[in-house]
């Protein structure tokens, strides 16, 4: 059965506890309280921060080559050492070879030693009898003086690399040119043998066809004075741009391996 307004009225004021703890008399207004809902509001997101981006790492540090040696090594552009440098830009060089210089004495690699370990070279060449090799009493005496010097070049951790002899030609003093040729043989066998023992690598510039033979430092196009070879500046044609090429090879095998 409907109910009129006043009959649902009264219903209403009839119903214990519809909208508080007791029921409300006739004729009593209602207020209605209102209801609390939950908040339909979308909550504004947190923005995480931007990561910091992680240092790009440092580039590796270039190899450090050292060359030791006499007036034939000295560093200049027209030299073997400075061709190489010039040609490989992919390493430090530093050329200290002095004109003059055997192993030990006042002006020598011995002398030099100090002043040279403190470049920190990871790579060490070394060409040197030119001045002394008939200085000793014997190629062998000559031989454990340069492995002496060489060892300790071993004890800092560097690779090193021992050039081979270049022969010579002084028609002005034919004994010191017959005993050079001869001990240089014996050397050169030596230092051959030295690798992967005493050495990391040869330079062999002595089993170069143009360059190692007793004749060729009579060639005056390839040994200005039949001692040094010529100025390599105009490429590998002269003394000291043939050099250079099996000086390349040589030192970048040695850094490659």
């Amino acid at each position: 059965m409907a109910l009129g307004t006043s009959a649902w009225a009264a219903s209403i004021y009839a119903l214990p506890g519809a909208f508080g703890a007791q029921a409300a008399k006739p004729g009593s207004v209602v207020v209605l309280k209102s209801v609390s809902r939950p908040s339909t509001t979308t909550p504004t997101p947190t923005v995480s921060p931007t990561p910091t981006p992680a240092p790009a790492p440092a580039p590796s540090q270039k190899p450090i080559v050292l060359s030791e040696g006499d007036s034939i090594s000295v560093f200049w552009a027209g030299n073997h050492t400075g061709i190489y440098a010039r040609n490989t830009p992919g390493v430090t060089f530093f050329g200290k070879a002095v004109g003059g210089s055997g192993i030990k004495g006042g002006n020598s690699l011995e002398a030099r030693f100090a002043a040279d370990v403190a470049l920190k070279p990871n790579y060490v060449t070394i060409l040197i009898g030119a001045n002394d090799l008939t200085g000793y009493p014997s190629a062998d005496d000559w031989l454990d003086t340069l492995w002496a010097y060489v060892a300790k070049w071993k004890e800092t951790g560097a690779k090193v690399a021992v050039a081979t002899v270049l022969p010579t030609c002084l028609p002005q003093f034919p004994a010191a040119t017959a005993e050079h040729a001869t001990r240089r043989r014996i050397a050169n066998a030596a230092i051959r043998a030295a690798v992967s023992g005493k050495i990391d690598a040869v330079i062999d510039y002595a089993a170069d066809p143009v360059m190692g033979p007793d004749s060729a430092a009579c060639n005056r196009m390839l040994y200005s004075d039949g001692l040094h070879p010529t100025d390599g500046t105009a490429g590998d044609a002269n003394g000291q741009g043939k050099l250079a090429v099996v000086y390349t090879a040589a030192v970048n095998g040695m850094i490659n391996r």
